[in-house]
């Protein structure tokens, strides 16, 4: 099982890395849609063990880890924000499910289990690391860009004179 933390700082830095924004608000959006898969784990779980739904779609990784589900949250997502964010967010928590132990991405018209299996340690360690790494890297660029630009444009002029 992948830590919720390691789907919501892989989904940030992917923002990040992939849409360069600034407003805070596609983050936000990719931290929901990177979150909310894994609430079956508290919506679906006590009816299931209530006897009021049946079926492996409704446990972990069931009906809310499925492409059909993943579109519906990205269409209600975008409505409050940018809809590539939405997409990151739910691709993130999608794949990294998919390579510790799977997901039913098919359901509701096949209930299969899809994915790897590669040890959860080693999946969340890694994609923690590559995050943070992501993202120190952004705050540094974010902090230093106009010196290091400056520093550069000084370096080529004095070149130039040379």
């Amino acid at each position: 099982m992948v830590a919720d933390g390691a789907h919501i700082l892989l989904s940030m830095a992917l923002v990040y890395l992939l849409l360069r924004e600034r407003r805070p608000e596609p983050y936000f959006v990719a931290v929901l849609a990177a979150s909310i898969p894994d609430a079956d784990k508290f919506v679906f779980t006590p009816l299931v063990r209530l006897g009021y739904l049946d079926g492996v779609v409704w446990f972990h990784r069931g009906v809310m880890h499925s492409l059909l589900f993943g579109a519906i949250l990205v269409a209600v997502l975008s409505l409050f924000g940018s809809r590539r964010a939405a997409i990151i967010g739910v691709v993130s928590h999608l794949c990294l499910d998919f390579l510790t132990g799977g997901v039913r991405l098919l359901v509701p018209l096949d209930n299969g289990l899809y994915g790897l299996e590669i040890g959860w340690l080693l999946t969340n360690v890694a994609a923690m690391v590559v995050a943070a790494t992501i993202l120190f890297a952004g705050l540094v660029d974010r902090r230093y860009r106009s010196r290091i630009r400056s520093a550069l444009a000084r370096l080529a002029l004095r070149e130039q004179r040379e």
